[in-house]
């Protein structure tokens, strides 16, 4: 009884314990009792695997286990025993199952997988590299063939994984022999909605002699998803005419990860040099150096290049790749030899490396070739584009227009103002002229209204006469406007319509008045002809005619006639000596 003194669990009292788990394949309990009786217990037992994988085992027990996304859309799953070593000897499978509409995206956080023949430069990879234990990914079909995406062990653990379009899941399965183990691994799984067969970004080439393919937001650092995405996935296609194959020719390449120290799991480019066979993908990621060349040549006519980015990528400078449609060439070719290495007279056929490309290629400032191979870019003379001088002759004659216009608006503008002012200069003389016939004509009034009260006088009626008007009484005056001195629809005139200020020496529109004199006549200086006429009659009114003189007729626009009369309740203020009434029978204004 001593080698059960240590126990992991004391189950007492009358709380129901919780459930107990152990460790191993073995499990003993041990119940001892003292001088105090009590109920006892009772429980029960199950024999379960060992594996601690979450997710739904198979049955029969084995090591096998399927994730439904009409179960769960996302959680994790692990190597058995995790973070504990694997068994040895083990085969274990790990099933994901997406909806018509949707795919899984798979990630690796954790990957420890032994390999005694790891290559401590180029890492983990690859069928010829992991043959101790390690880990295969497979893509599911609906018709029920698989497509084989690497196999994976020592530190290099995948890269992050799509199913593509029309997929309709991910298997993955981890295999160990009877030798040493290791931790094995920790991974999660997204299920989401299906992408296009571009994915996030990407594109088709077809019938093109060449072609640049950069990773997204290049040359800038690429960026992983957005917030809430598993994943981000770029896919191109590549297809060259029937007899041509691809050649791609990275010449810039910086994905995060190491593959010899970590692998791929932040980010991973993968490249099928076949992609309709069985053939798994080249997955690369890491640093390319400045002296080092990347380049393939496809098995068949088409090329396939995948770039996928997990939620915690942090972004890398990307890559540029150079592809281009070539006929393969066996060497430097002769001058004997090439015309018939070269299918016509529209290929250059590339003097290092041999290829032939098209005859378009040369001179385009891309090396087409390969990258020691420039010769596609030798012996190219510049050719300085043609000037098209059309756009500057138009642009100058639209110039010259606008501004010989804007002259001749500027020029009419001037003239206008002048004319104005020589019409307000002869207004102001012909009213000044005219202010001692006005002198006149009042006393003329004075006159005949003195000898109406005196003929009034001689009878039994004696009417007292009409004080003398104040001194300081301003003559009447008359501004005229409409057209001949004062246009009102011109804003650029300096008189102000209507705004006299009798008392204001220095407002601009005295420069209009025209003072009343008796028998005044105004003429027209072009014509000599009268056309304002004041007369003074028995009625005690002073009659200011406007004459149209071309016409004659006092009914057309320069017609008025303005009475002034003497009120006889008149006092000695100013404003009401005079009552000047106005009238103007065709819309003038005064």
């Amino acid at each position: 009884m001593d080698v059960y003194d240590k126990y992991d669990h004391e189950l007492c009292g009358t709380d129901k314990p919780l459930p107990v788990v152990s460790d191993g394949p073995r499990l003993v309990m041990v119940f001892s009792s003292g001088e105090l009786q009590g109920r006892g217990f009772k429980g029960k037992y199950s024999f379960e695997t060992e594996y601690r994988i979450p997710g739904t085992a198979a049955p029969d027990g084995t090591c096998s286990f399927t994730y439904r996304s009409t179960s769960k859309k996302k959680g994790e799953f692990n190597s058995p025993r995790y973070p504990s070593n694997y068994p040895s000897d083990t085969n274990c499978s790990f099933v994901f199952l997406a909806t018509p509409n949707e795919q899984v995206t798979i990630i690796f956080d954790h990957f420890k997988v032994r390999a005694d023949n790891a290559n401590a430069t180029g890492g983990a990879y690859g069928t010829s590299v992991c043959f101790e234990d390690w880990l295969e990914m497979y893509v599911l079909y609906r018709d029920g063939t698989d497509r084989f995406l690497g196999r994976y062990c020592g530190y290099t653990a995948p890269g992050p994984v799509e199913s593509p379009r029309g997929a309709v899941g991910i298997r993955v399965v981890l295999h160990t022999d009877q030798e040493n183990v290791a931790s094995g691994f920790k991974a999660r799984y997204i299920f989401e909605v299906a992408k296009s067969v571009f994915g996030d970004c990407g594109g088709n080439f077809t019938n093109l002699d060449s072609g640049i393919i950069t990773s997204p937001s290049y040359p800038s650092n690429y960026e992983g998803p957005g917030k809430g995405l598993a994943s981000k996935a770029c896919n191109w296609y590549v297809t060259a005419r029937t007899g041509y194959k691809i050649f791609l020719n990275f010449e810039l390449f910086g994905v995060e990860g190491d593959p010899a120290s970590r692998g791929c799991a932040a980010a991973a480019l993968r490249l099928w040099l076949l992609p309709d066979s069985d053939l798994p993908p080249i997955e690369m990621c890491g640093e390319k150096a400045l002296n080092e060349h990347w380049q393939y040549i496809t098995q068949g006519q088409s090329a396939r290049i995948s770039f996928t980015s997990a939620d915690k990528a942090i972004g890398a400078q990307g890559f540029r790749i150079v592809w281009t449609e070539v006929q393969e060439g066996t060497g430097p070719p002769s001058s004997s030899s090439l015309s018939l290495l070269c299918e016509s007279t529209y290929h250059y056929q590339c003097v290092v490396s041999g290829y032939c490309i098209s005859d378009r290629l040369r001179c385009d400032g891309i090396k087409n070739c390969g990258p020691e191979d420039n010769s596609d870019e030798l012996h190219c003379t510049i050719e300085m584009p043609k000037e098209d001088h059309g756009v500057l002759i138009i642009s100058a004659l639209a110039v010259a227009s606008f501004l010989t216009c804007l002259l001749c608006i500027l020029c009419q503008r001037k003239r206008k103002r002048r004319h104005h002012r020589q019409l307000h200069r002869n207004a102001h003389y012909d009213s000044t002229a005219s202010a001692t016939g006005l002198n006149s004509s009042r006393r003329n009034l004075q006159s005949s209204l003195s000898g109406s009260v005196h003929g009034i006088s001689s009878g039994s009626l004696r009417i007292p006469p009409a004080p003398a008007p104040p001194t300081s009484l301003p003559p009447p005056h008359l501004c005229i406007s409409g057209g001949m001195i004062d246009d009102m629809n011109d804003p650029n005139d300096d008189l102000d319509d209507d705004d006299d200020d009798l008392n204001d020496p220095n407002d601009d529109i005295d420069e209009c008045q025209i003072h009343l004199k008796d028998d005044m006549n105004v003429m027209d200086s072009v014509n000599n002809d009268q056309f304002i006429t004041i007369t003074n009659n028995t009625n005690n009114n002073n009659n200011i005619i406007m004459n149209n003189p071309a016409s004659n007729n006092n009914n057309v626009n320069h017609y008025m006639n303005i009475s002034s009369t003497i009120n006889p309740n008149v006092n000695t203020s100013v404003n009401d000596y005079y009552q000047n009434v106005m009238q103007l029978q065709n819309g003038e204004s005064v």
